[in-house]
C-alpha cells in the first residue's frame, strides 16, 4: 500500500515532519511511505487559478494524490487549527476529488499536552467534509516535544512508538478493506 505522508508544516526539522520519518521508518513492510515536500510551493488557493495548465506544484500534488493508496497528514497547531499553508494545500484538492474515500491517517504533534488537539480536530473535519476516509483508529494526538525524540530523531518512548505503530497498521488495515 503506498502511502503519501504530508506535514502540515514548513520547517524541515519540525516535530510533525521529523514523526513522518519516522513513521516511514517504523512502518509494516505492507506500507510505502513516502512524503511530498512541496507545501511551500504552492500558491494561494483561488477558484480562479484552479484551471488548466494548473501550477506545478499543485499539479504535482495532485498527481502523487492519485497514485496513493493512502493518506497520512501530521500537522502542528497555530492558534488553536491546523496552519494557513495546510489548509491552503486542502484548499487546493478538494475540487479533484482525489481524497475522495481514500483512507486517511490524521496525526498532530506539539508540545502541549493535548498534543495539538485543536488542529487534530480541525484537520479531521476538513478532511470529513472533503470525503477523505478518516480512520479514526489511525488518527493521532501526540504531546510531543524535541526532548522526546534522539539525535536521529527517533521516538524515545515505547508507548508511543506503539501507538504510531498501531496507528500505521489501522491505516494498512483501512486500505485492504474492499
Amino acid at each position: 500500500m503506498r502511502i503519501l505522508a504530508l506535514s502540515g508544516s514548513l520547517r524541515p526539522q519540525s516535530l510533525n515532519t521529523l514523526l513522518l520519518q519516522e513513521a516511514a521508518r517504523l512502518a509494516p513492510p505492507d506500507l510505502e511511505i513516502r512524503r511530498w515536500e512541496g507545501l511551500d510551493d504552492l500558491p494561494h488557493y483561488s477558484p480562479e487559478r484552479d484551471v488548466e495548465p494548473l501550477p506545478a506544484s499543485v499539479a504535482d500534488l495532485r498527481e502523487r494524490l492519485r497514485e496513493a493508496d493512502g493518506l497520512l497528514i501530521c500537522t502542528p497547531e497555530y492558534i488553536h487549527a491546523m496552519p494557513a499553508v495546510l489548509k491552503n494545500l486542502l484548499e487546493w484538492v478538494v475540487s479533484s476529488g482525489d481524497c475522495v474515500g481514500k483512507p486517511t491517517a490524521a496525526w498532530s504533534a506539539s508540545p502541549s499536552l493535548e498534543g495539538g488537539a485543536r488542529a487534530h480536530a480541525s484537520l479531521v473535519h476538513t478532511l470529513e467534509v472533503m470525503s477523505a476516509q478518516v480512520v479514526p483508529e489511525a488518527s493521532l494526538s501526540l504531546p510531543l516535544a524535541r526532548s522526546g525524540l534522539d539525535a536521529q530523531g527517533r521516538l524515545l518512548d515505547p508507548v508511543q512508538v506503539a501507538r504510531l505503530q498501531a496507528s500505521l497498521a489501522a491505516l494498512a488495515a483501512a486500505g485492504r478493506q474492499p
